[in-house]
């Protein structure tokens, strides 16, 4: 058995505990360099929260997921004074396994370092990896971001793709 890289734990999206919220990060990266950054947080009610997408260039796959979880967990600063903690989940076994290492206190570069700052604000953080099917509403906001930025909040009309994603992807099995 590897050591030291996150085990994917469920085939469905699940909510959190109650007072927790969920953010599901992804990136996306296509040919032309045109990329997209996503995320959605959601409460234990299964309820939207906010989706984000950012428009970005980018020819790396593992740095788009890291600026990916990066958007992410800075849309949810401003989310955190109701909230008992984060459950950041992402499809991508390379940037959870560098999540983990920035939050035990281990980090290179300008991105880690932000990573690093930015996890101090949250004093009950889990990281995990997740399959890509429990990640479909992130992944439709990265590839949607590739387009151009975009935010979506609680009681705003969603694109009806979205909308149904979000509708399902808790009752797969």
């Amino acid at each position: 058995m590897v050591t030291g890289w996150p085990i994917y734990l469920d085939a469905s999206w699940s909510p959190p505990l109650f007072g927790w919220l969920k953010i599901n990060f992804d990136g996306s990266v296509h040919p032309n360099n045109q990329s997209g950054l996503g995320c959605t947080i959601r409460n234990h009610n299964d309820e939207l929260i906010v989706a984000k997408g950012v428009s970005i260039h980018s020819w790396s796959v593992n740095m788009t997921e890291i600026r990916s979880a990066l958007c992410a967990l800075t849309a949810a600063k401003d989310l955190m004074s109701d909230t008992l903690g984060l459950i950041l989940e992402g499809d991508s076994a390379f940037a959870c396994s560098t999540l983990n290492r920035v939050l035990s206190g281990v980090y290179d570069g300008d991105v880690e370092a932000k990573l690093a700052r930015l996890m101090k604000d949250y004093p009950r953080l889990s990281i995990s990896a997740i399959s890509r099917r429990a990640n479909s509403a992130a992944d439709f906001v990265a590839n949607k971001a590739c387009v151009s930025d975009f935010v979506w909040e609680r009681g705003m009309p969603l694109d009806h793709t979205f909308a149904f994603i979000l509708s399902q992807d808790f009752h797969l099995l």
